[in-house]
């Protein structure tokens, strides 16, 4: 679960915020005047928009966050968490710092606790730098974008700091600490780096406009620190707030006063509708089907939550549905999800849904043309044949082992390459297409030394399609599968794309996740995953992307000109130091796995020595009561074996098995079917309340 940080990005300015003007499908040599001119325009805009970027501090003076100013009076924009501890301290102002060193006091305008926005005003200064708004409905997934703000307060003189990175993805879900607190809604996914200090500070697009408001990022095991995946508020969501923000109101998000649900491919229902709800009121009834709301068709029903959630209450809406057959349309004012917040807060920021019905009346009037952005996307062809590739793969979960993944397509029977890790070991394994379909899979093919598996998608889906005839759905699917013979091996510096689904963040139909680098370096994959060594050896590609995430291992790399690549491989993870290698097969060694099961007689190197010769003796006997669910005690050992001469004793409990967390009896099972032997066997015990570690080298099983 993402989380949200204190304030919001980390580092240095370590990416290019567009791409120079180099062709496509052969990476040409830029002209390096050109380059320098592009360069200089970028570091102008940068120093001209992070003048408006504000260290954001609480009373006692120590950081609380980062904003940004919009309005020369000093009005801005920043996080509801970051005010927090400011608005708790009544009476006492917070201060705003900004490049010029100086801090002037701040006051908090407007909140919006359910949507984690707040306005605030700086004085001490006739006139302030303010940042101009963008419009991220403009916004293309592999657009150039940088943040600003002040990480761990690294910057003691208030100068921003600027992280580089591309749009990851678009119209996300992140959830909040509950249905109506710090929710984000139809957010914008990003691959810049968001540390706890940059919370509140500015999204901008390549031209220095404002295009979000940073607010959270995913983390795992490591902590809260930069893993690639960050998350900012869109301002055309914040646009319709701002109104009531600037009055001095608690604005409260929308409601329609009825839920949905899914019921088949792309079909949505009302599955409750409450009496007097302006979804009644309008005719709605349970088992309805939602068509289109806010002027957009709705497939799914985390969509419509993500797009009832970027209205305020009283904002009249467009709605269509379909009772009986017959289809009706109305626009409907919304209700007021209610925040629950402490009645001092209340007392201080009142409601007004005036103030939003007025809103929604100005911002009907015929809209100034947007900024017209084709063309200025050099990933878009490739971002394109990437999600189109990739699937996201779901199965089995074991201890820490995640249950999700990601896959790419290789033939037109649904055959799918990913590596091997145990969400492989599902029961139910499934792959959810680039347009929503899920599919059963099956694993037709292992290769142990190199990590990698080779599934095959069902023919048809599992979910009906409600919106095509049955004859057609009969059909055996064909897939466009990702070609390999086309792929280029890429030379350090090259840039590359990764098209995956880490942290799980992209459901249904949504596109995978992207994120941007370049090739570091090519090297022999000597590295220990956890405490056991990898079985592949051979070369991989060294990355400067973040890949060693939950659900990244299995994506696709693809270079500018949309060509495969490489195959992020399964996370390595350094005993000594607790850092994560980014990587991928080149996409050489996936093609010859790929020619190793389309082959009469494939090579002994693709099939594991347990396969061969039989697993591996251990002497290890555990108990048999309950024993495919039992916890994994051990009830004897054998004299003589392997696990009796490394010190494994009745009574035992086994907590791990080369890195791999033994929940169960049946988890051991399946880690040692897959030595032979020779192999070694590292075992973490637990005996009374110590933990012991223990190797062991297995034997040929004896008679």
């Amino acid at each position: 679960m993402p989380q949200l940080c204190v304030t919001a990005i980390v580092g240095v300015l370590v990416a290019w915020l567009t791409v120079p003007a180099i062709t496509a499908a052969a990476q040409e040599t830029p002209d390096l005047g050109a380059v320098l001119a592009e360069e200089q325009a970028r570091v102008e805009v940068i120093a001209a928009a992070s003048r408006s970027v504000v260290c954001i501090l609480d009373p006692g003076g120590t950081a609380g966050g980062s904003g940004v100013i919009i309005a020369p009076d000093g009005y801005g924009l920043t996080n509801f968490h970051v005010v927090a501890e400011i608005l708790k301290a009544e009476g006492e102002p917070g201060c705003g710092a900004l490049s010029d060193g100086q801090r002037y006091p701040l006051e908090v305008i407007g909140i919006d606790p359910t949507g984690d926005v707040a306005m605030f005003r700086l004085t001490g200064r006739d006139s302030f730098d303010a940042a101009e708004l963008g419009d991220s409905n403009l916004l293309r997934v592999g657009d150039s974008v940088w943040a600003a703000g002040n990480p761990f307060m690294l910057a003691e003189d208030y100068t921003p700091t600027v992280t580089a990175g591309i749009i990851s993805g678009l119209h996300r879900y992140q959830y909040g600490a509950d249905a109506r607190t710090l929710v984000y809604t139809d957010c914008i996914q990003v691959d810049a780096s968001i540390n706890p200090g940059n919370s509140g500070g500015p999204l901008f697009d390549a031209q220095g406009r404002v295009i979000g408001i940073n607010g959270r990022a995913s983390f795992q095991r490591r902590g809260r620190v930069n893993v690639g995946l960050a998350y900012a508020i869109s301002i055309n969501q914040i646009r319709r707030f701002m109104p009531g923000l600037r009055a001095g109101l608690l604005v409260e998000h929308a409601s329609l006063g009825a839920t949905v649900m899914d019921s088949g491919y792309r079909r949505v229902v009302f599955d409750r509708v409450l009496a007097n709800s302006p979804a009644a009121q309008a005719g709605i009834r349970t088992g309805d089907r939602l068509i289109a709301f806010a002027d957009q068709t709705v497939y799914s029903a985390n969509q419509f939550g993500n797009l009832l959630g970027a209205f305020p209450a009283a904002w009249p809406v467009s709605v269509v549905w379909e009772h009986e057959g017959q289809q009706s349309s109305q626009v409907i004012e919304l209700d007021r999800l209610a925040v629950r917040a402490d009645p001092a807060l209340r007392k201080r920021f009142p409601t007004d849904e005036e103030v939003t019905r007025q809103a929604a009346r100005e911002m009907a009037a015929p809209a100034k043309a947007g900024v017209d952005l084709s063309g200025t996307n050099p990933w878009a062809e490739a971002l394109h044949r990437a999600q189109r590739h990739t699937v996201k793969l779901y199965g089995g979960r074991i201890g820490t082992q995640v249950g999700y993944g990601t896959g790419v397509i290789v033939s037109p029977e649904g055959e799918v390459v990913t590596v091997l890790s145990l969400l492989l070991e599902a029961t139910h394994l499934r792959a959810v297409t680039h347009d929503g379909h899920v599919y059963r899979c099956e694993v037709v093919h292992r290769d142990d030394r190199r990590q990698l598996a080779l599934l095959k998608m069902a023919s048809r889906p599992e979910d009906p399609d409600t919106a095509a005839p049955l004859r057609t759905q009969m059909q055996p699917a064909v897939w466009e599968p990702f070609p390999v013979g086309d792929a280029a091996s890429p030379a350090v510096g090259d840039w590359v794309l990764v098209a995956g689904n880490p942290f799980k963040v992209a459901d249904g139909e949504e596109p995978v996740s992207v994120s941007r680098g370049v090739i570091a370096g090519r090297a022999p994959l000597l590295a220990d995953r956890g405490t056991q060594p990898h079985p592949y050896q051979g070369e991989v590609l060294l990355l400067d992307t973040v890949t060693s995430n939950p659900g990244t291992p299995g994506s696709a790399v693809i270079d500018l000109a949309g060509r495969w690549v490489g195959l992020v491989g399964e996370v390595v993870t350094s005993r000594l130091t607790h850092t994560d290698l980014n990587y991928a097969y080149p996409i050489e060694e996936v093609a010859a796995f790929l020619r190793d099961p389309r082959t009469t007689n494939p090579p002994a190197a693709s099939r594991s020595a347990a396969e061969e010769r039989g697993p591996g003796y251990h002497g290890i006997r555990l108990s048999s009561i309950g024993y495919r669910r039992q916890l994994p005690f051990v009830r004897s050992v054998a004299e003589g074996s392997p696990a009796h001469q490394a010190g494994v004793r009745a009574d035992d409990l086994i907590i791990s098995a080369n890195g791999v967390a033994v929940p169960q009896a049946r988890v051991f099972a399946e880690v040692c079917d897959r030595l032979a032997p020779g192999d070694g066997l590292s075992l973490v015990i637990k005996r009374g309340e110590e933990l012991i570690s223990l190797t062991m080298t297995l034997t040929e099983p004896q008679p």
